[in-house]
């Protein structure tokens, strides 16, 4: 797809690499201080992502010490690329991404989404090139519950930014996995209660159902 290289390059212009010109929080420095001293070797296994991945306790889920967190609470899709280094150095085996929830509650646009996917991917690619990406879709939500309402209300947009990721996916040559229609309740496009209790964040049944629909490709 052509439409994605001149997206992202115009959006170089807009928002520049430097990390020192962005703002995160106190937590996500916190916690890119703790994985920066922690090492990554060239057999492990990298859950990355926001919240939904931080919450996840991946060796155990998997019985396998090798799968590692790498997820942050509140984290955005540049906030992934700027702590890359500390993930890449190590040359992981495997990199399980989910990213993008939160620039939709800030009000980016799916073509920001897209194209700092993109970016992402192609760091990841050019500094560890043996490392196998698998990026899994953003995750459905629910208003119902009447909680993080900038998130919710972009629940139409969910199911399109995912196809355009397959699309992504594809086009990068990395595997996408569908973890969306399998979060939904039958029939409509939002956040099946059954694994959430705020509309946003899963709660244990989820991360089950996650590691149900991963397992094969962590084995392959």
């Amino acid at each position: 797809m052509k439409m994605i290289p001149l997206l992202l390059m115009a959006l170089s212009l807009a928002f520049p690499l430097s990390a020192q010109n962005r703002t995160y929080s106190t937590f996500w420095h916190q916690r890119v201080s703790l994985f920066e001293k922690l090492a990554v070797t060239n057999e492990d296994i990298l859950f990355v992502g926001n919240s939904i991945t931080n919450g996840g306790e991946w060796a155990e889920l998997f019985h396998n010490l090798k799968v590692k967190n790498r997820g942050i609470s509140g984290d955005i899709c540049m906030g992934v690329y700027d702590r890359l280094p500390s993930m890449l150095s190590g040359k992981p085996a495997k990199i399980f991404l989910m990213i993008g929830i939160n620039d939709l509650g800030r009000g980016a646009s799916p073509d920001s989404i897209i194209c700092q996917t993109y970016r992402i991917i192609g760091k990841i690619q050019e500094e560890s090139p043996k490392t196998a990406i698998y990026l899994q879709s953003i995750l459905p939500v629910n208003e119902s519950f009447g909680m993080f309402e900038g998130h919710t209300r972009k629940r139409e947009i969910i199911a399109p930014l995912n196809h355009r990721l397959e699309r992504l996916a594809k086009e990068k040559k990395i595997t996408y996995i569908d973890l969306y229609s399998h979060f939904i309740i039958p029939c409509t496009n939002k956040l099946d209660s059954a694994y959430s209790n705020d509309g946003l964040h899963l709660m244990g049944a989820g991360y089950i159902k996650w590691a149900e629909l991963v397992k094969p490709y962590i084995n392959e």
